[in-house]
């Protein structure tokens, strides 16, 4: 694979960013944890709780997820979620269902750190 998928049809990806940010959706990570994921849309990109674009499938991902390339994984809408940087860096490559189970309380915390965003 050459180059970021993500990129590679770079129209798709900002139509995809800018529909999900008029949406205002929190962030799903956040929810999952019990919290309320608000995010703050104004934020600089840099910053550990603005809004990034998460693929709930990840693109490394592609081929589990059912998709016929990684850049149709990384820009079908209904594989994207809103959730805030340092939530969606905290996820790498983790599934939902990973996700859902830490948050759950079914699989050791012990050697993941959780996403923190309360303490930024």
């Amino acid at each position: 694979m050459a180059g970021d998928p993500r990129r590679a049809n770079g129209s798709a990806r900002n139509k995809n960013r800018r529909r999900l940010r008029a949406e205002g959706r929190p962030c799903w990570i956040c929810r999952e944890f019990g919290r309320t994921g608000i995010i703050d849309y104004s934020l600089p990109h840099l910053h550990p709780m603005a809004f990034e674009v998460d693929e709930l499938c990840p693109v490394s991902k592609w081929r589990e997820g059912g998709y016929s390339s990684p850049e149709a994984c990384a820009n079908d809408y209904a594989n994207l979620a809103a959730a805030h940087r340092c939530c969606n860096q905290w996820r790498s490559n983790k599934s939902v269902d990973e996700v859902r189970a830490l948050a759950r309380g079914e699989k050791s915390k012990a050697s993941l750190p959780l996403p923190q965003p309360w303490e930024l």
